[in-house]
């Protein structure tokens, strides 16, 4: 146990340590593109509430759905005829889901 609470305090002050170490050593450009509230390769006009694209949304929570598939894909081959259906049940709903959005055209990039 010993030896346990020794490694656990020297992580924890070296994760520390090297996080202090950076802080000060890096350098922190202020130019305006940097320290803007919302930086996403265009200049925002106006408020920051009124040029945000609903787009940039639906894409990031499309690939947030495609990645927890590739997890549960994963997962799948230590499984049983339970996992495999439920995998079948959320890749159905996970295509279905796709194909509606091209469906109705939200998978056009315009800004």
């Amino acid at each position: 146990m010993f030896i346990l609470s020794f490694v656990f305090f020297i992580s924890i002050f070296f994760l520390f340590l090297f996080y202090f170490i950076n802080f000060f050593l890096s350098n922190k450009l202020l130019e305006k593109n940097k320290v803007s509230s919302f930086e996403s390769g265009f200049v925002s006009v106006g408020k920051v509430q009124n040029s945000f694209s609903i787009h940039f949304f639906v894409i990031m929570l499309m690939f947030v759905i495609f990645d927890l598939e590739v997890v549960m894909l994963i997962g799948l081959l230590v499984s049983d005829f339970n996992s495999f259906f439920s995998f079948i049940m959320l890749l159905f709903f996970v295509l279905g889901g796709f194909y509606m959005e091209w469906w109705y055209g939200k998978l056009i990039w315009i800004i």
